[in-house]
């Protein structure tokens, strides 16, 4: 496990625009998502019995597509990656390049992919009686978009103040490690296939690594 030490010394590279320009990426897809899942919640009311499991699938996707896994939610890849050379990255000191099939990014982001297929190709999910479907589905909505709107005020945050040198993209990195993790646990597996939760945990497994 990389030391702390390593880690701030990695993040105190990273200069005060390419911090401020992830933290906005962030707080963009964290709105979006809210947005989504606002609509999301809207047409919950009038869903068609028997349309459960394929609602949930959607909104688990929508919610994947908008969490901060690309390279424009890094400041290490905002600094470092218009090349790809990747010269002088601290994250790639400390875990490895992304494009290595074995660094800490690769193997989250593969287990990311991985689970995004999963909920793709899940045609079965799990029985569960319309209204324990439709209660669950209210959780998983309404507990995104809350957490969803706590991410964006903090990363506004942090984009402005920035911080010490280091402390900044310090913060911004574990709040995505936080947020990812607890998204991931915000979606509605009683209605999915028992593989969608164990590929979450692979996930999830992978995130401890991540930062």
């Amino acid at each position: 496990m990389t030391g702390q030490d390593e880690l701030l010394s990695a993040a105190a590279a990273v200069s005060a625009a390419s911090l401020e320009q992830a933290a906005a990426a962030v707080a963009e897809g964290c709105r979006e998502l809210s947005r989504w899942a606002g609509l999301f919640s809207c047409r919950l009311e009038g869903l068609a019995p028997g349309e459960e499991h394929k609602f949930a699938r959607a909104f688990s996707l929508t919610m994947l597509g908008h969490l901060p896994a690309r390279p424009a939610t890094c400041p290490f890849c905002i600094q470092y990656g218009q090349n790809r050379a990747c010269t002088g990255c601290g994250y790639a000191a400390t875990h490895g390049r992304c494009d290595d099939d074995a660094s800490s990014f690769s193997v989250f982001i593969e287990a990311f992919q991985e689970l995004g297929r999963v909920i793709y190709q899940d045609t079965e999910g799990q029985p569960m009686q319309r209204e324990e479907a439709i209660a669950a589905l209210s959780r998983s909505i309404s507990s995104a978009q809350e957490r969803a709107g706590r991410m964006e005020a903090e990363a506004e945050v942090l984009g402005r103040q920035g911080g010490e040198p280091g402390h900044g993209t310090m913060r911004l990195m574990v709040l995505k490690k936080e947020y990812l993790a607890e998204m991931i646990g915000l979606i509605a597996f009683e209605l999915l296939c028992s593989e969608v939760e164990a590929q979450a945990r692979r996930v999830e497994e992978a995130l401890e690594r991540y930062w």
